[in-house]
């Protein structure tokens, strides 16, 4: 079985991710288990460099590379009550969906309505550094997100206790029960789909303004640069074969005819297309970093850096290797989009 995972560290998230494995277990005791495994881990020494994540990560990288649906990250998940997610693009549009299945405490709107205001689409941020997901998302490709509902918080002070959190956090203490709910209807729906509902469109839809930055980046360094031919040509190529591997898949699961051998194979070849960004070279600061697509920024520790090759050489003011990297990313783009040409000839 595929693996769908939680995690937290030892703060105001731990009452929510017990909630949610209170929950998954009456489910299990009801017969209703879920159709693959759900792990939830509560990491040591994070504050120590994520040392305990990420050893755990290396031992058995392997099988998280084979196996790993999804990773959720609950780093400080209940400071307040705004909601707030940052993903990988293929979970976006499942957070999403997921928020509106559930009430916003004292209010008569979903999550979502709050979330999104007057928006079509809640903001979701991309996935910086700081936490554990660090080596899931970053050394080995599984799809990831971290969040929660924040606020004005004491986190990391003396200031963190109960009382704290009773007064100014969540004095009706309804908002862990909610970020719960709706983790655990995204979990669910994660382990129970026989097709893994990964968003596959959405990597070509994101990439697509992520290097409209990175050209606008390089400019402050380069000002007659003017685009990544390579991958413009890839990203094209790419938004193609997403286009017809939704239209397939969406035919062939309301016609109900996909037999459980070919699910199996579509469902192993999902999980392989976060893999396309691990690059075994790495970045040139760090190879133990080998994601091209997302990177702690290795300056402060804490930020994201989508992109990371190109965000690298304009951090340092350097031209050198824009040529490289700009082979490098449509080769991984190119990659990502012949597993998703496989997958559409699986399904047909």
């Amino acid at each position: 079985d595929a693996w769908s995972f939680g995690a937290t560290d030892p703060n105001s998230g731990t009452a929510m991710m017990l909630t949610l494995a209170e929950a998954i277990g009456e489910l299990v005791k009801n017969g209703e288990a879920p159709a693959r495994s759900i792990m939830i881990g509560h990491w040591d020494a994070e504050e120590q460099g994520v040392i305990g994540s990420t050893e755990w990560v290396e031992q058995y990288q392997k099988e998280l590379g084979a196996k790993a649906v999804t990773y959720m990250n609950f780093d400080g998940g209940v400071s307040g009550r705004n909601f707030g997610v940052s993903s990988a693009p293929t979970l976006k549009n499942l957070i999403i969906e997921a928020s509106k299945e559930v009430a916003y405490p004292d209010s008569a709107k979903t999550v979502f309505q709050v979330w999104a205001g007057k928006n079509d689409e809640p903001k979701i941020g991309n996935l910086g550094g700081g936490s554990d997901h660090i080596a899931f998302y970053m050394h080995v490709g599984v799809p990831s997100l971290s969040g929660g509902v924040g606020g004005p918080t004491a986190y990391h002070s003396n200031y963190d206790n109960f009382n704290y959190y009773s007064k100014f956090v969540d004095p009706s203490f309804k908002m862990g029960g909610t970020v719960a709910q709706v983790i655990g209807i995204l979990t669910l729906r994660l382990a129970n789909a026989e097709v893994i509902p990964y968003d596959v469109p959405r990597y070509a839809q994101d990439l697509r303004g992520h290097f409209d930055n990175a050209v606008k980046n390089v400019k402050t360094i380069a000002p007659d640069f003017s685009t990544f031919d390579q991958v413009d040509v890839a990203i094209k190529k790419l938004e193609v074969s997403s286009a017809s591997f939704e239209a397939a898949r969406d035919a062939a699961l309301s016609s109900n005819k996909l037999k459980k051998g070919k699910i199996k194979k579509i469902n192993k070849g999902l999980l392989a297309l976060e893999k396309s960004w691990i690059d075994p070279k790495g970045m040139y600061y760090g190879s133990w970093y080998r994601s091209l697509y997302v990177s702690t920024d290795p300056f402060s520790g804490y930020a994201s850096w989508i992109l990371p090759g190109i965000q690298y050489e304009v951090e340092i003011k350097s031209t050198d290797r824009l040529e490289e990297w700009d082979t490098r990313y449509a080769n991984a783009i190119l990659d990502l989009s012949n597993k998703v040409d496989k997958l559409t000839k699986t399904i047909k």
